[in-house]
């Protein structure tokens, strides 16, 4: 009885720290993707999201259209008639249920201008992903601004 529920508290142990270290994979590939977009690193962005993913921005060209060509093409308009960007996402939260992950929070942005001129802007996000071979991959992405825009964070 004693080796059985040892078994038992060992299985609940390992179950445990694998959910956490899930999660901390999930917080990871969120980091990597943001931190990606800052460095205006348009391949290391994408390869966080799945071929077949729905985009939803709120002042995007491509919202609502599926796929990552339709991602890459927002993000590259976006590059295209901005300098530096800072996405600011710091307190995000994230959770996983079953074979999804969720992440969400607020988030600030910074952008300069190529006329020099600075703008900012905040509102929400949440991104729904799935494990696909051992990876998280972004498959809902939306973010919506809380006021309108510009606004300073």
């Amino acid at each position: 009885m004693r080796n059985l529920l040892r078994t038992l508290i060992t299985g609940c142990l390992l179950v445990g720290s694998s959910v956490a270290g899930e999660l901390e994979e999930l917080k990871d590939t969120f980091a990597t993707a943001v931190k990606a977009l800052n460095a205006r690193d348009l391949e290391g962005f994408l390869s966080t999201v799945h071929p077949n993913s729905l985009s939803f921005y709120s002042c995007g060209p491509t919202s609502g259209k599926e796929g990552k060509d339709a991602c890459r093409a927002d993000w590259v308009k976006f590059f295209s008639y901005s300098g530096p960007a800072n996405f600011d996402a710091a307190n995000f939260e994230a959770r996983i249920v079953g074979n999804t992950g969720i992440v969400w929070g607020k988030y600030f942005l910074a952008v300069k201008q190529k006329n020099g001129a600075e703008k900012n802007y905040s509102g929400r996000f949440s991104l729904i992903y799935t494990k696909q071979d051992g990876k998280w991959m972004v498959v809902w992405q939306e973010n919506s601004p809380t006021a309108s825009q510009p606004v300073s964070p």
